[in-house]
This record gives C-alpha cells, structure tokens and sequence, in this order.
C-alpha cells in the first residue's frame, strides 16, 4: 500500500517549515540586538527543513486529501490502522472508498492513525477487514482530513529545543563570519591548529545532526515498514 498527500489549503502562518521564531530563538541564545536577525531567520528556516526531511514529515498545518491505494493481493488486518502523513490529526472531514462515504470512522489524533468500520466492503463483495481475501490492486480509501501544528507556535518542545542546537551550531562553529568554515588547518612555522566542529568531536548519526539532536527528535521520526 502507498498514499499520496494533496495540500488543499495551508496558511502561511502557520505551514511552517520554521519550528521556532526568532524572538523565540534570540531569548533562548541571549541574544538582545538586531544584527544578525537576517542570518539567523535564514537558519531557523534551514535547519527546521533538515529536521522535517529526517523525521521522513511535514510538520505544518494544512487541509489534505490523501489517497491510500492497495497493491494486488494486499489484505489490511482487522483493527490495523491506516497511519495518515500529517499529523497530529485536528479533524477528519471526510473517509471514502469505492464511491462512498461515512462518517463511522475512529482515529487517533496524536498518532495520526484511522480505523474504518468492518462493514465497509471491497472489490468483488469482499470485506475489507478480517476476511483474509485479498484486494484487487488499486483499492482506494481516500481521506479529507486537517492536520499538522499550528507553527511555530505549537511546535513541540524538543522540536524548538533542536532547532536551537542546530542554530547555535551553525552560529558557533561557521560563526557567521568569524571563521571561514572552509578552513580546516591553518599552519604558521612548526605550529599547527586543526579546527574540528562540534559535529565531528561528538559523532553523528547522520550528515547534519547531531547525537544530541537526532535523540531529540527520534520521538517525531516517521517510519515505515516495507
């Protein structure tokens, strides 16, 4: 089974992809002037986009329409949710499938996860739970839903508290214009000094976290199982 998301509607206020404001980040770093505003809303912006892509999700609120369909010979369990893309789940408007509709529908808003009554029926009269008769592919359940976080202000916690790390990284250790980042070894005689960034001492789990960082958001991360 594969979904496709469609954005229906989303405000830009509240898309995102910025997980905190720069008021928010300033007070957190101690920062009381406006000099580097223009460097450092570019970053909460970066860097709130790398969390997203690692967490494999979109965090912003919007109003979707996603379409869940079914490969050949594919049977969903009784009681198996469909795990929809955005969320937390504010409100499912609607749930449909082989032309019809009903509103007889559980979901989970924390987790984002949707069960659809045992009597809604596939392809060929066959039931779509608990039967152990496979669907023929191209079996379609779409749902109407909103969902997502009214950003940056109900970002969660460890959210902002990562894009903060992330920020601060960058300002420290590229220190917006301090230090050429590209620079790695500066020699003069026989003394040397090897620069070596935060990132590189502590390890990293993936290309532009770090430890510290992905532990933060591994709560959010969207998995998948093939």
């Amino acid at each position: 089974m594969h979904s496709i998301l469609e954005i229906l509607e989303e405000a830009t206020a509240s898309a995102g992809p910025d997980l905190i404001s720069l008021d928010q980040l300033k007070l957190a770093l101690g920062i009381t002037d406006n000099s580097e505003d223009t460097q450092l809303q570019a970053a909460i912006t970066f860097q709130s986009q790398i969390i997203a892509e690692y967490c494999n999700r979109r965090f912003g609120r919007a109003e979707v329409l996603e379409t869940f369909t079914f490969d050949t010979g594919e049977v969903l369990p009784q009681r198996q949710g469909l795990a929809l893309s955005l969320y937390p789940v504010s409100q499912v408007i609607e749930v449909s499938t082989v032309g019809a509709t009903d509103q007889n529908w559980e979901f989970d808003v924390s987790s984002g996860r949707l069960w659809i009554p045992p009597t809604w029926w596939g392809y060929g009269g066959y039931p779509l739970w608990g039967s152990g008769y496979p669907l023929y592919g191209g079996y379609k359940i779409t749902v109407h839903y909103l969902g997502g976080y009214d950003l940056p202000e109900e970002a969660p916690a460890r959210l902002q508290r990562a894009t903060i790390e992330c920020v601060n990284g960058v300002r420290n250790h590229s220190a917006f214009g301090l230090r050429d980042p590209s620079i790695r070894e500066v020699q003069h005689g026989d003394t040397r000094i090897s620069y070596v960034s935060q990132q590189f001492a502590a390890g990293t789990t993936s290309q532009h976290l770090t430890p510290s960082v992905a532990d933060l958001i591994q709560p959010f991360r969207r998995m998948y199982v093939a």
